[in-house]
């Protein structure tokens, strides 16, 4: 018996943190099978999927002595979403991600509705930091903060055509994909 398998995570991250290789390789074998799900489901695609565990394994190996988690699996569930949501901003990601977007927009009544609000409005960020600053701002004040074009020209002191090409180039700067979700993300915020 690996007597690795009987400590709950907390202990194994304590372990980690003492640069314990086979704490770090039960937390691997007690959570991957569960991240690599969570990104075939969204990708569709298994060396990307493969790829994308393997980055937040070693992301948790080596910001051990500087993170502090407190609940090992929603951290990992996140560090693997947020890892999806990275590829998408870089136009990395496949038709298959769209898909689940698709859905969330049908079934935003659902019970699990504030989650996946939750993470559109994650995504909807990091498709935001990809942007030039000033474009960045422009885009904040529309989508997430919901000013009208005009209000933004007034706040920013520059016109409102200026506003909407900006907001243009910024919905333009995205691969197709991205537009597509874009598109999803808007109608789940404002409808």
């Amino acid at each position: 018996m690996n007597p690795y398998s009987v400590h709950t995570d907390a202990e194994l991250l304590s372990l980690l943190k003492q640069d314990d290789a086979r704490a770090f390789g039960e937390l691997y074998d007690r959570h991957s099978l569960s991240l690599f799900d969570i990104a075939y489901k969204r990708l569709k695609d298994r060396q990307t999927s493969e790829d994308i565990v393997h980055d937040v394994y070693t992301d948790l190996w080596d910001k051990r002595h500087t993170r502090d988690i407190q609940n090992l699996l929603p951290y990992l569930h996140t560090a693997t979403r947020n890892a999806i949501y990275t590829l998408l901003s870089k136009g990395r990601a496949t038709a298959h991600f769209v898909e689940p977007f698709e859905d969330m927009a049908v079934s935003g009544l659902t019970a699990d509705g504030f989650l996946n609000s939750r993470e559109i409005q994650e995504l909807l960020v990091l498709l935001m930091n990809t942007l030039p600053k000033k474009r960045r701002e422009i885009f904040r004040l529309r989508y997430l903060e919901g000013h009208t074009t005009k209000e933004i020209s007034e706040e920013l002191d520059i016109s409102q055509k200026t506003v909407q090409n900006q907001l243009l180039n910024a919905v333009n700067s995205f691969t197709p994909n991205l537009r597509e979700i874009l598109g999803i993300i808007i109608l789940l915020k404002y409808f």
